[in-house]
């Protein structure tokens, strides 16, 4: 089951995916990624076991495969195609763990959201 993107929404908040869907369309074509909406509590939870943080996190990308993905995303965060941005890049290999690997990803970042 390649090139296919799921969406669960784990909230009673309704959202749309249709901008999500292409911007999958644009960064990840030829993977197959889920996408999960959850509370900040469910959130709260895998940060803490993923990623040893006990705070809310407001996105969270989890590389599968090659080219399978998950990301969960905090309903309740504003701007969640941004962070869906975020945590393409992620997925892509981009992080901003370096001050010039943070530009970078801040840039594209910014080229994608124009996109909006």
């Amino acid at each position: 089951m390649k090139n296919t993107i799921s969406f669960t929404n784990l909230t009673k908040k309704r959202i749309k995916t249709a901008e999500f869907l292409r911007i999958y369309k644009k960064l990840l074509p030829e993977w197959e990624l889920s996408v999960v909406f959850a509370e900040p509590a469910l959130m709260r939870r895998l940060n803490k076991k993923y990623r040893k943080k006990d705070k809310t996190a407001n996105v969270l990308s989890f590389k599968l495969d090659k080219k399978e993905g998950e990301i969960f995303l905090n309903a309740q965060e504003k701007k969640l195609l941004y962070l869906f941005i975020h945590a393409c890049l992620h997925l892509l290999g981009f992080d901003h763990k370096t001050r010039k690997g943070a530009n970078e990803m801040e840039q594209k970042e910014k080229q994608l959201g124009e996109l909006e």
